[in-house]
């Protein structure tokens, strides 16, 4: 799987130092843990872009809300 890049370096990693250990039984439950940690690790990812989507938006708003306080102390400066 790792030489398929089906999982990336350190998800083979983990798994390696645990299948060492004797961690899992069969390959069965070795594919499971690969289907719920590439679940966990897209899960997270979407969830980071949803942020990072959430802090630009707050950003842009800051923005037009400064925009419109400066336009506003402009006018009442003239």
């Amino acid at each position: 799987m790792r030489d398929a890049k089906k999982i990336d370096k350190y998800i083979y990693h983990q798994l390696y130092a645990r299948s060492k250990g004797n961690q899992f039984k069969n390959k069965r439950v070795l594919l499971e843990t690969i289907h719920d940690m590439k679940a966990e690790k897209h899960k997270e990812k979407l969830l980071q872009e949803q942020a990072e989507a959430r802090k630009g938006r707050a950003r842009a708003r800051l923005a037009r809300k400064a925009e419109r306080q400066a336009k506003k102390e402009a006018e009442a400066s003239q």
